[in-house]
């Protein structure tokens, strides 16, 4: 029993060991690691994975260069933007429309960072992901009980699962509406970047590959992939949360976020070095 137990220790390490080195060499490969990555969470709820629709969630992954603090630099949804040839739209109609390079485009107009790469994931990938993390502990500062999202969560800390993280996240029944959910976001990735990402994900892999491959949209590589995981895991990097200036403004009855180009380059370059 003894040597099979030793045996299967030996296996696990070596496992443990062949990820590593994997990581390493990908971080190696890859040179300079500064990207900035784009991450879209599509409104689609259906089993298609067509990959088409609004986008519920716009967030920039602001990878520095070694020694230097990284960023997730959210994107509210509801900001007006004048898209060619459909007028004046939120945001988050702009893949839809357009597709990669139209948001690529409002996103450069907006905050003059040229995106590198892009993620898009929809509702299913989101919850599969937190699901096979095993849930998420969540604290809700204040009740939250919306039929359009499913949230129905009373103040306290509570262990979430997909569909209760998703419906957490997409929460509007708040007062600030967009922006207090674009907070929520920033906070639920946090705690899952806190809670989740140590070694333990490691033999996860192969379930959070699977559903990257069945519920994700990306033209990042296994070298891309490689490298982020091996500065998530592996380095003391602190990665801060943004948003971008918003104003709030109610225009011919629909409400939008009003942002001026020259304030958020601004504010972005006050971090972004």
């Amino acid at each position: 029993m003894n040597r099979l137990r030793g045996c299967f220790i030996t296996v696990v390490v070596i496992i443990a060991l062949s990820a590593l080195i994997f990581l390493l060499i990908s971080f190696l490969s890859s040179g300079s690691y500064k990207k900035d990555i784009l991450i879209l969470g599509l409104d689609e709820r259906e089993e298609t994975n067509e990959f088409k629709g609004l986008t519920d969630t716009i967030i920039i992954y602001h990878i520095t260069g070694p020694g230097n603090e990284d960023y997730l630099i959210s994107i509210p949804r509801d900001i007006r933007v004048d898209l060619d040839g459909y007028g004046w739209n939120k945001i988050n109609a702009a893949y839809k429309y357009g597709g990669e390079d139209m948001i690529k485009g409002e996103i450069y107009n907006l905050t003059g960072i040229y995106v590198d790469k892009i993620m898009v994931s929809n509702f299913n990938g989101f919850k599969e992901i937190i699901d096979i993390l095993g849930g998420v502990y969540i604290t809700v500062e204040e009740p939250l009980h919306d039929p359009l999202s499913g949230a129905d969560f009373d103040p306290g800390t509570q262990k979430m699962n997909g569909e209760q993280a998703l419906s957490f996240v997409r929460c509007r029944s708040t007062a600030g509406a967009d922006l207090d959910r674009v907070e929520r976001q920033k906070y639920l990735l946090n705690e899952v970047i806190k809670q989740k990402l140590n070694f333990s994900i490691i033999p996860k892999a192969p379930q959070i590959i699977k559903v990257l491959n069945e519920y994700t949209k990306t033209d990042l590589t296994i070298l891309d992939l490689g490298s982020i995981g091996f500065v998530l895991l592996f380095s003391s990097k602190n990665i801060d949360f943004l948003t971008i200036p918003v104003e709030p403004a109610n225009i011919d009855g629909i409400s939008y976020l009003i942002s001026d180009r020259d304030e958020v380059k601004d504010y972005l370059d006050s971090y972004l070095k």
